[in-house]
């Protein structure tokens, strides 16, 4: 009796076998692939974010352009370390190479994030094809002020784009305006004619001008050994022309659903991510009047920040009790904060970017700004000292005019702000009020602020992508909340019924969920899928690889787990 109960429980082992098996192998496959498409997806959009010509991994089709891109390990071995790094031969001259004359040179400093860097983009590349077409000795760099922060702070970038120019066997640079530049001024400034002749001098503007800097360490010649030289020496014998394709994108952008602690996600972002790149825009210790700027900017959003957002107040009170030490550097202050906040794992945005991580500072900024403005009515509300809001715009103000890097963005909004736009003057109070109609009288000017912003936005890209105007719907479409969105925020005659439009900021970022929300940073929006490939090719490529990689292995279990199957088939057959 014993005997055949054994044979029975090996038997039922042998068919659970099987089924075991299968099953470790299945989890085994989806473990597997989820940890790789994660790691994949991470890469590309980490390396996406940090540049702008080097989007496809070797540059060919921003050439003549070349992005600044880290000497790997061995080349910085050879050329100093990273002392070397930080001092590129088109920025710094060689002192082992007394007798080098650098080439008549270009070199954008830019932020992936700013919007008008990428506008700037498409027109820098076809001035520098036109150029280099006429004169090819005149060399075009440009260098991520993300990816290259401290190289950027050493030459003074306070703001993008910058662009800035270098005569033959000079270090001396002239800054050209970009919004009007073009390629016969940027020829005439580095002393050739139209046709790229050289001429005696050329007609010098300057705007800025840096004086030269000697490099203390011994360095191979140009071309050597420098990755992004190298490009430069590949691309010269076999160029890679590119043809500019009209953006296929919507007019009108339709709008986002998410939750609002989403916005607060982003918000949060944003802060961290604008301490580490855009908060020291130099080397040393922190000027007064920025100091005082930032102090204040601290002091609002503690007490008009929501308690969800616990990491960015524990910051924030942190850097307020350690201010001094703070503001002595960036270094100081990374150190600072490195002592009770580890880093975010991966700075990624998660509303109103269109696929686009780059889109996801200035989105995750506007973000905060709307957190903070609807903060301060919650705030009032419980607090026998309630903030004026002239205050509180003022400080808003004063951080965008030291500590937000697009150019053209800052001017545009303190234009807005100083020439009292939508009667910010007189809605606005430096009086303590105890009316809760006075308070919402801020988030409410922030919200036509950021409206106007969109509008104008909208009607430069149509004129930019040589489009008709924006017409009354669309103007209106473009205005959050959209008639279709918040139907009660409309009257009849088109204007807005203000205490609906601010139910409706407060519950989307304050306490709804979910609900819909359009914060438009920039006007680059919703590509087609030809346009969104070329912009966004590295993180396509690694998905098209972990996409293989998943069938492959699936074909693997599949093959494997039919081979398992028939030789447990046979070993039966044989038992009986």
């Amino acid at each position: 009796m014993p005997q055949p109960q054994e044979s029975e429980r090996t038997e039922d082992n042998n068919h659970q076998f099987p089924i075991k098996y299968l099953l470790i192998m299945w989890l085994s496959f989806i473990s597997i692939v989820s940890t790789t498409l994660i790691l994949l997806t991470r890469s590309a959009f980490s390396e996406g974010a940090r540049y702008l010509y080097n989007v496809d991994g070797d540059g060919s089709e921003s050439f003549p352009i070349v992005d600044y891109l880290p000497p790997d390990n061995e080349t910085l071995a050879e050329e100093g370390g990273d002392y070397a790094y930080m001092h590129p031969d088109f920025l710094y001259k060689p002192d082992n190479m007394p007798d080098y004359d650098p080439p008549p040179r270009v070199v954008e400093f830019y932020a992936p994030w700013c919007p008008h860097c990428k506008h700037f983009k498409p027109r820098l590349i076809e001035m520098a094809k036109e150029i280099h077409a006429k004169q090819p000795k005149i060399a075009f760099h440009a260098v991520s002020c993300v990816a290259h922060h401290k190289l950027c702070k050493t030459q003074n970038v306070d703001g993008y784009p910058t662009v800035m120019l270098y005569k033959e066997g000079s270090y001396m640079a002239v800054e050209e305006e970009f919004d009007r530049a073009n390629a016969d001024s940027i020829l005439e400034k580095l002393g050739f004619d139209s046709e790229g002749k050289q001429t005696s001098t050329g007609k010098v503007k300057s705007i800025r001008v840096k004086p030269p800097v000697k490099r203390h360490v011994t360095l191979k010649p140009k071309g050597a050994t420098n990755k992004s030289l190298r490009n430069e020496e590949v691309h010269k014998e076999k160029p890679k022309p590119v043809e500019s394709k009209p953006a296929k994108i919507a007019r009108v952008v339709p709008f986002h659903t998410h939750e609002v602690s989403d916005a607060w996600h982003d918000a949060a972002t944003s802060f961290e991510f604008s301490l580490k790149y855009n908060i020291y825009m130099s080397n040393g210790h922190m000027p007064r009047k920025q100091q005082d700027a930032f102090l204040d900017w601290l002091e609002l959003l503690v007490d008009v920040l929501p308690p969800q957002m616990n990491r960015t107040l524990d910051l924030i009170k942190h850097l307020i009790d350690n201010f001094t030490r703070a503001t002595l550097g960036l270094e100081i202050m990374n150190e600072l904060i490195r002592e009770k906040f580890p880093p975010m794992k991966e700075q990624i945005w998660k509303t109103c970017t269109y696929e686009d991580n780059d889109n996801g500072y200035t989105c995750g900024l506007w973000q905060l700004f709307h957190v903070m403005s609807v903060g301060l009515v919650e705030h009032n509300k419980h607090s026998k000292s309630p903030i004026p809001t002239r205050y509180v715009a003022e400080t808003l103000r004063n951080y965008i005019e030291n500590f937000f890097q697009c150019d053209v963005c800052r001017m545009n909004f303190l234009y807005m702000y100083d020439s009292c736009a939508f009667d910010g003057c007189h809605r606005l109070s430096n009086q303590a009020s105890t009316s809760e109609h006075d308070w919402k009288e801020f988030p409410l000017w922030l919200w036509e602020t950021h409206n106007d912003v969109n509008v104008r936005l909208m009607g430069e890209r149509l004129q930019r992508d040589n489009q008709e105007g924006p017409s009354d719907w669309e103007q209106q479409q473009a205005r959050w909340p959209s008639l279709y969105q918040c139907p009660n925020c409309w009257r009849e005659d088109h204007s807005w019924d203000q205490d609906e439009v601010f139910e409706e900021l407060h519950s989307v970022y304050w306490v709804g969920n979910p609900t819909h929300i359009k914060i438009q940073s920039t006007d680059r929006i919703l590509k087609m899928e030809d346009d969104a490939q070329q912009s966004r090719g590295a993180p396509r490529s690694w998905k098209i690889v972990g996409v293989i990689f998943s069938i492959i292995l699936l074909l693997v279990w599949v093959a494997k787990s039919k081979r398992l199957l028939k030789l447990k088939a046979s070993r039966r057959e044989k038992k009986y």
